[in-house]
């Protein structure tokens, strides 16, 4: 037997290093790596049965080939020379009749790796020779990104792991019990040297539950509450006055702002007790200094980037940056300084290129100029993970779109393809991982062969490049035949990690390195001229939406799910064993009010659509208006009643401005 370390590959903040078990050339077991500094040997239950996934009849083992009507899901096998001689033959077709920007190669973040995953160098060089569109992963966290580009100027702004010396920790729509887990014992431990531990979020989570305060506010208002807390922090007299003459900009204008917040009108606008609010102002004061993790689910709203901008300035007023323990993370993805120029290589392009953002899936594949005509999807489920499932649904049945999926299971997206072609798993394949946690870069080394005649994403597109050769004989330019090792390196030869001494061979003699930290946050913008140029204003200033600012209705909040990463594997025995229908909380009050009674099914819908649930009644998880739910489930398809629609920055989708009705079936 011998023991092979990697890391876990999906789209979760921790990042996990694991150690693989091989007895001969079967992988035998999967632990997490009890050596690893931050994640320390603890793996989640959503990922703990990897080996069960990797064994489960679903799995895609050959290409297959559309034998139905699109959306049927019916296939034959083909082999690989088949499938990779065809699709080569079309991209060259459509590259040279429509031009290669009708090719789109659609990534997402089922593997968040930089080679074989979301980073993908090997996809992106063949692409970019091509001239296929470029493609802006925009669903997930991009709008918090963008908003503390204003103020901050990056997201990684403390180390999660300094929260352990915070007075006050503010975990702002992050269930960090659920989604973070491997943060939790960084706040047990603040909270054990004193601190008090204050949750916001709409949704009673686990994570709420477990802290000492829990400001359950109604959903899209978090930068009203923030406003207000900087407003009872000035007037209190709590402001770090020599930080802020020192450090930051624009703080008189934005003081002036806050004027018009005082406590009464933002517990209106919350839905919240002013002195729910004012005790927490009384904590970071008295108890500093404050840290702030912010969540991705508070800014899946219209204003999203607006919302992080705002909760960033109560770290502004109060100095929190220039404290050990004090300040705001988001995510630590910025401190992750590769190369990705020197591995994708944009100067394959023939010129210059579009942009699509995945979360204008349906307004690109409708109205594109020129038109989409290759979909080329991998580490991406659009039907059940874009906003508007039916309008995805309708874009993907379209006979002239030639779309190819790479995955590892059958999902609601697969049926729609021209052809599957069957991917590796982590523990199969090379791969470089970050997190969005910790300060630690993984190797992950493959353990064993893919199973059946499933490929690594780098051989996939390796020999796609020979079937193209065939018609262009630029493809047989040897960039396209690079090994993983040679991407790695190319990732790896940024100046930043050079200097700091991370090395290939150092990263496969260990599985991880922590790198460089960041400097600290010494400039805070309370004003941005650019944000005023962007559209966002000059002052982070709160607005309603038009979905929460409607009487009626529930405003639903789809968060995190205890059992699934978004919808990877939730097509798999073992999940469904462990899964049933999924749910959707009420309130008593709201569940009286409509006639619905506990574990009963129901219908949730708008006018963009509904889908299927099982009334859940529960006071401490739902507030009053809201109704709350959980994603990835794969038959749910809870984004059917979502839009597709921009937030303020970065083409950033709006689950969470979502108002529906619920009804007894």
């Amino acid at each position: 037997m011998r023991e092979v370390i990697g890391a876990c590959p999906r789209d979760c903040p921790d990042g996990c290093s694991w150690i693989v078990t091989v007895d001969g050339g079967d992988a035998v077991k999967l632990r997490g790596n009890p050596d690893h500094p931050f994640t320390a040997g603890g793996l989640c239950k959503k990922v703990n049965p990897w080996l069960e996934f990797a064994r489960d009849p679903a799995r895609i083992l050959e290409p297959l080939r559309r034998t139905g009507p699109k959306g049927s899901g019916t296939f034959e096998p083909v082999t690989w020379d088949q499938a990779l001689g065809d699709i080569a033959a079309r991209l060259i077709e459509m590259r040279d009749h429509h031009g290669g920007e009708a090719i789109w190669p659609f990534t997402g973040t089922g593997n968040v790796g930089y080679i074989q995953g979301a980073g993908m160098p090997a996809g992106a060089r063949l692409m970019n020779a091509l001239g296929a569109s470029d493609h802006s992963i925009s669903i997930c966290s991009i709008s918090g990104h963008c908003g503390l580009q204003y103020t901050q100027g990056r997201a990684s702004g403390m180390d999660p792991e300094e929260i352990r010396h915070a007075g006050t920790v503010l975990l702002w729509g992050s269930n960090t019990l659920v989604t973070n887990q491997h943060l939790w014992p960084y706040v047990q431990q603040a909270r054990q040297a004193g601190a008090a531990v204050v949750t916001v979020d709409p949704v009673g989570t686990r994570t709420a539950r477990r802290s000492d305060v829990h400001l359950q506010l109604t959903p899209g208002t978090d930068g009203a509450l923030a406003l207000t807390l900087c407003r009872l922090v000035r007037d209190e007299g709590a402001v770090d006055h020599d930080w802020i003459t020192e450090h930051t900009e624009g703080y008189d204008e934005f003081s002036a702002m806050l004027d018009s917040w005082p406590l009464e009108r933002g517990a209106e606008v919350c839905g919240l007790h002013p002195t729910e609010i004012s005790r927490v102002a009384e904590q970071i004061i008295a108890s500093p200094p404050l840290a702030i993790k912010l969540g991705q689910g508070m800014q899946r709203h219209a204003h999203g980037a607006a919302a992080a901008r705002t909760v960033s300035c109560l770290a502004g007023v109060t100095g929190a940056f220039q404290r050990r323990g004090g300040g705001l993370v988001y995510s630590t993805a910025p401190v992750y300084d590769l190369d990705l120029a020197a591995a994708r290589l944009p100067s394959l392009r023939p010129g210059p290129v579009r942009t699509l953002a995945m979360t204008n899936l349906v307004r690109e594949l409708d109205g594109a100029d020129p038109p989409v005509r290759a979909l080329i999807v991998s580490g991406a489920n659009p039907v059940v993970s874009n906003p508007d499932s039916d309008g995805v649904r309708r874009v993907l049945a379209r006979e002239d779109l030639f779309t190819v999926a790479i995955e590892i299971f059958p999902t609601p997206t697969t049926a729609f393809a021209d052809y599957v072609l069957p991917s590796a798993m982590q523990h199969e394949q090379a791969e470089l991982n970050n997190s969005f946690s910790h300060h630690y870069l993984h190797w992950n080394a493959p353990a064993v062969e893919p199973a059946g005649s499933a490929l690594s994403h780098t051989e996939i597109y390796r020999r796609l490049a020979r079937a193209l050769a065939v018609h262009d004989p630029r493809f047989h330019e040897p960039v396209f035949q690079a090994t993983e090792e040679e991407y790695a390196r190319a990732l790896l030869g940024s100046p930043a990690l050079r200097n700091a001494g991370v090395t290939l061979q150092r990263l496969q003699a260990s599985g991880w390195m922590r790198l460089p930290d960041p400097p600290p946050i010494d400039r805070f913008s309370f004003v941005n001229g650019r944000a005023a140029r962007d559209g966002l204003g000059r002052l982070p200033e709160w607005q309603g939406t038009k979905e929460t600012t409607r009487e009626g209705g529930y405003l639903l909040i789809a968060n995190g799910s205890e059992w699934h990463v978004n919808t990877v594997f939730a097509q798999t025995e073992v999940t469904a064993s462990r899964t049933s229908t999924p749910p959707v909380y009420v309130s008593s009050l709201d569940a009286r009010r409509d006639g619905l009674t506990d574990r009963s099914p129901v219908t949730v819908s708008n006018d963009r659509g509904c889908f299927e649930a099982e009334l859940r009644i529960d006071d401490q998880i739902a507030r009053p208006g809201v109704a709350s739910t959980t994603k990835g489930w794969p038959a749910q398809l809870v984004n059917r009643t979502v839009r597709e629609e921009d937030s303020d920055a970065g083409h950033g989708a709006v689950y969470h401005d979502n108002r529906v009705r619920i009804t007894a079936r």
